[in-house]
């Protein structure tokens, strides 16, 4: 029997999170604002802003930059804990895991596949050859699925 608490184990979370998510590009929008916030992106004079792909291209030329030549650079370290902190909350999914592997884990086997488990299902779907296209293949699925749902 496996051991289910694993998959709930926060010790690499962190790594996790990066690995599978495209957080560098995340951390790279977040650096925009940081970059113009510490004045290293002229915004232009007052009342004559420069256009908004101006000040993207300065931000990413920094954050390239800063990247290659300098990769314990503050503001990329910034960049980084802002978006772990704001946008993929990092300490609530850590928190809610911790949670969950104190509680009970239940493994219960299902005659059909769970609202949960469907999209699982439909990604599995999608790399199967079929002469049936995929969106036709979901709608049966869909029908049959509502069916049983509703007691038919």
């Amino acid at each position: 029997e496996r051991d289910y608490r694993e998959l709930l184990s926060t010790e690499n979370l962190l790594d996790d999170i990066l690995a599978s998510m495209n957080a560098g590009e995340m951390a790279r929008r977040q650096f925009r604002e940081i970059a113009r916030v510490a004045g290293l992106v002229f915004q232009g004079f007052p009342g004559r802003h420069h256009p908004a792909r101006h000040l993207q291209a300065s931000s990413s030329l920094f954050y390239e930059v800063f990247q290659k030549y300098d990769e314990g650079n503050l503001l990329l370290a910034q960049a980084q804990r802002e978006v772990l902190a704001k946008q993929l909350e990092h300490s609530r999914l850590t928190r809610i895991l911790q949670r969950l592997g104190e509680g009970e884990v239940v493994v219960k086997d299902v005659a059909r596949v769970s609202p949960l488990g469907f999209p699982l299902l439909v990604e599995r779907m999608e790399t199967q050859l079929s002469s049936e296209s995929l969106r036709d293949r979901i709608a049966r699925m869909t029908v049959t699925l509502e069916k049983w749902a509703d007691g038919a």
